[in-house]
């Protein structure tokens, strides 16, 4: 079967590697271990959801790349990353018949060998046990990491593993430094993010492309929205136009939310249907080769209140101040001082907020920032805007005491300043 065609060119990949393996050098790290979804892509373009089991890339200073996964996804990896030593771990055995007529008997096979009963060889790591027995989740992926340690010749190597990762289960962790007496351990984590905060001209075609899905996904919310509309059927639209349009399953479901659910951070739609009077949040993310660019927007079912315009023109007037501040050499801290400062001047003083806006770039469920807490536009904050980051800039009025609003949108720094990824009008919306 032939191997499918990588996302960026093999160029590509070993710049990356290279940037990883400088920062590895300055640490003074041999090899380095990493088991998020969003970092693996990153380094080798592996692209699929397996990773829900433990799964690891292993970059020694020098040489080959090594890949842990399950065994059944061998075949995943044999069409995407032929080019990886691969390590397979089978975390259990497909359970023998109970009864003869579980089995169905053949005289040939369809690969041509003797018949007989034959396990699939992808079942092979599907995990099974009694119902009351205790799994032994980590001895297989433990085993094979050390393998791939030794093959690599890093059993007695200083060695970073992403140890914040959401992806890294702890049994697997205190498995792998329990096995290991003559590895040297410390905690990498945030060295790969660190190199993929700044976007290549590659990347951000990727970027641009989910930007505009994005805008066609927002568009067709708004226009499915009205009153007594269903919150499903305008989530169904969403969807529908996310995939027609080219994109694909993002990291985080978009947000669907009414007045009654309007404080649930991260939660979404419901089977209700909405009414005048209403409002409707609306928050999303097109997604192009697991790049995002996400989207916000509020919308006024029926007639809006009498100071939706006034609270737009201050929302939307800190959004833009915050954008305009947004430069390469600019500190997050500042960023966000300029979206606070004008709120303090239209009487808003009481109202702050953890962040602004957040990096954004490759991402995989449940998350459209990566795993962990997004590197925000944070009060104080020191980070200083490189071009090339991509951010999903923000702006909130909810729950002021004075009316709501809210904005949302991807930017990307310049060598300039700051340029709008997404292009959905920061207008009212009412339906």
């Amino acid at each position: 079967m032939a191997s499918e065609p990588p996302i960026f060119p093999a160029a590509e990949y070993e710049q990356r590697i290279d940037r990883v393996r400088a920062l590895m050098a300055q640490r003074g790290l041999e090899g380095l271990i990493i088991s998020s979804p969003e970092n693996i892509y990153y380094l080798c373009g592996l692209d699929h959801m397996g990773y829900f089991a433990y799964q690891a890339l292993v970059i020694p200073a020098e040489g080959d790349l090594a890949l842990i996964t399950r065994a059944m996804e061998a075949a995943t990896v044999r069409d995407q990353v032929p080019h990886l030593h691969h390590l397979g771990y089978s975390d259990g055995q497909t359970p023998p018949p109970r009864r003869a007529d579980d089995v169905v008997f053949s005289t040939v096979s369809e690969e041509g060998r003797a018949g007989g009963l034959q396990p699939w060889e992808m079942s092979l790591g599907v995990q099974t046990r009694e119902p009351g027995t205790q799994p032994e989740p980590a001895a297989a992926p433990v085993s094979a990491t050390v393998e791939a340690l030794r093959t690599l010749g890093l059993e007695r190597a200083s060695i970073g593993l992403e140890q914040a990762n959401t992806f890294l289960p702890a049994k697997v962790a205190q498995g792998l430094m329990a096995a290991t007496p003559n590895v040297r351990w410390h905690d990498s984590s945030g060295l790969v993010d660190d190199c993929r905060f700044v976007q290549s001209p590659l990347e951000l075609e990727r970027t641009r492309l989910a930007a505009s899905i994005s805008d066609s996904m927002m568009l067709a919310a708004i226009a499915a929205a009205g009153p007594d509309q269903r919150t499903s059927d305008i989530m169904a639209s969403i969807y529908a136009t996310m995939f027609r349009r080219g994109g694909t399953y993002p990291g985080f479901v978009p947000l669907v939310r009414t007045t009654r659910t309007l404080q649930h951070e991260h939660g979404t739609w419901r089977d209700d249907r909405l009414r005048r009077r209403d409002l409707l949040f609306l928050e999303m993310a097109g997604c192009k080769h697991r790049y995002h660019a996400p989207l916000g927007r509020l919308v006024f079912i029926g007639s809006p209140p009498r100071q939706a315009s006034k609270m737009l023109d201050v929302c939307r007037g800190a959004m833009e101040s915050a954008a305009e501040t947004m430069r390469p050499g600019v500190e997050a801290g500042t960023v966000y001082s300029a979206w606070q400062a004008q709120l303090d001047k239209h009487g808003l003083h009481g109202y702050t907020r953890h962040h602004c806006g957040y990096a954004v770039g490759i991402g995989y469920p449940p998350s459209w920032s990566g795993s962990g807490v997004p590197i925000g536009l944070r009060a104080g904050s020191s980070m200083k805007l490189r071009a090339g980051m991509v951010f999903h800039l923000m702006s909130w009025l909810l729950r002021t005491g004075k009316g709501d609003s809210f904005l949302s949108d991807t930017v990307v720094i310049t060598k300039d300043g700051c340029e709008w990824l997404t292009t959905v009008g920061r207008k009212l919306y009412q339906r």
